[in-house]
């Protein structure tokens, strides 16, 4: 049977002078990691929700955004006075279906709305609930009406508004991302069992909840009459952040009419801090265990050669990210763990092979062992950077704007891991002198066992 495989068309033995590169490669690899730091100290990165904390919030409008609808959007955000809103399409999710039927090209953008996170303190939120109780009459599924707002001195603010029969928008009566608060008032007399029975004011409850406006009541007043009232706080939460979100989703239902909520998420400052510390954490333990590793398996140069070389490639990711000013989020942290772990795997494998070439060629010159070495694994390198990279452009083309970030970061890894194992891990054997510290002699011969 005839061989189709493409293995065939690697050398059998390759002998590609990889370390006589190698000041060629340190040189732009001191340059890259110079440039990384400048980019972020001067860029910084574009840091995602779960780093900065805020709100993101995914709307479909029905149509594809223009620039001036995009610029429109904007402009009505920061009327809202939410600080630095950032506006921006994203590509439509396709379906299985829809890919079959060759339609995905005919899906429109969505919106996503980034606001930042607010202050959280008392006057922010209660600045904001004024806000969003104003705004309640651009609720124009039902025709809502504010007839009268009245705020008595022990700070109970009463918003009585009229409304008709007609069901909510929908957009606005949603539990995601909303922790329920309600406060305990007590209903109008004679009316408590009326509100327990009555739908509508359950459904106005469910709406202000989901604006954000966890501790207020809705009663009922009378005929298509409903009172909302709410007390300002005396200590702030992180209810603001639902707060902002609520203010800005009526002032889109004011532009737009309707619009579909693909997914909104919040996240408070406490948790975003506590995000990011453990995200750095967690690669700084990692390069550390790995130090550990090698170290306990191979020698101490081996350790600090790896080490070095991861260090290397996660700079280099950064710089990158710092550079394209992608999201920087929690994936690309587990793409960065991800990209040490590829780029180690690659590392050991070389470093084995020069170990095993050390007591195998004992006299032969310490540049050319390591040449030999990294030559008798390039097959293996080749194959496994090969197959490893089909799947992740499958993952970057198809996998939607979730999993861009990520995949992107893994396609890097793979070409600046495979480049540090054979450029940088590599060659600082040489410069950490291996050869004379196992034997005492020159770095041309190895001592005799």
């Amino acid at each position: 049977m005839r061989d189709i495989s493409l293995v065939k068309f690697l050398p059998i033995e390759p002998r590609v002078p990889f370390i006589s590169g190698r000041k060629i490669a340190a040189i732009l690899s001191v340059l890259a990691v110079i440039a990384s730091v400048f980019l972020f100290f001067t860029k910084d990165l574009n840091y995602g929700i779960d780093f900065t904390g805020g709100t993101v919030l995914e709307i479909d409008t029905g149509s594809d955004p223009t620039d001036d609808d995009i610029n429109k959007y904007r402009a009505l955000m920061n009327s809202l006075n939410l600080g630095n809103v950032g506006i921006q399409t994203i590509k439509a999710p396709c379906s299985d279906d829809e890919r079959a039927n060759d339609t995905c090209a005919d899906k429109y953008n969505f919106l996503r709305i980034t606001i930042p996170i607010q202050e959280e303190t008392v006057e922010r939120e209660n600045e904001l609930t004024r806000l969003l109780l104003n705004s309640l009459d651009e609720l124009e599924g039902d025709n809502f009406v504010i007839e009268s707002t009245n705020t008595n001195d022990r700070g109970f603010t009463s918003v009585m508004v009229r409304h008709g029969n007609e069901p909510l928008a929908e957009e606005f009566i949603t539990t995601e991302a909303v922790t329920t608060e309600t406060g305990s008032v007590d209903a109008a007399p004679g009316e408590e069992d009326d509100e327990k029975e009555d739908p509508k004011i359950t459904e106005i409850q469910k709406v202000i909840n989901s604006l954000g406006l966890n501790n207020a009541d809705v009663t009922k007043r009378g005929e298509n009459l409903a009172e909302i009232l709410y007390q300002e706080k005396e200590e702030a939460s992180a209810t603001v952040q639902q707060l902002a979100l609520g203010d800005a989703k009526l002032a889109l239902a004011k532009e737009t009419g309707s619009f579909g909520i693909n997914s909104q998420s919040v996240l408070g400052s406490k948790v975003s801090g506590e995000l990011r510390r453990k995200g750095i954490m967690a690669v700084v333990l990692a390069l550390f265990m790995v130090l550990a590793y090698i170290w306990f398996r191979f020698e101490w140069q081996f350790a600090l050669g790896a080490v070095v070389a991861l260090f290397h490639d996660v700079i280099l990711t950064i710089g990158v990210f710092s550079l394209t000013q992608l999201e920087f989020n929690l994936s690309i942290i587990a793409a960065i763990l991800t990209i040490v772990g590829y780029s180690l795997n690659d590392t050991v494998i070389v470093y084995d092979r020069i170990r095993e070439n050390m007591r195998k060629y004992k006299k032969m010159p310490m540049k050319e062992l390591i040449n030999l070495s990294i030559n008798d694994t390039l097959s293996r390198t080749i194959m496994t950077s090969f197959t490893t990279l089909m799947a992740l452009l499958a993952l970057y083309l198809l996998g939607g704007p979730g999993l861009e970030g990520f995949a992107f970061a893994m396609i890097w890894g793979v070409f600046i891991g495979t480049y540090s194992s054979i450029f940088v891990a590599s060659p600082l054997l040489l410069f950490f002198k291996l050869r004379n510290v196992r034997s005492g002699e020159d770095a041309g011969e190895l001592a005799t066992s």
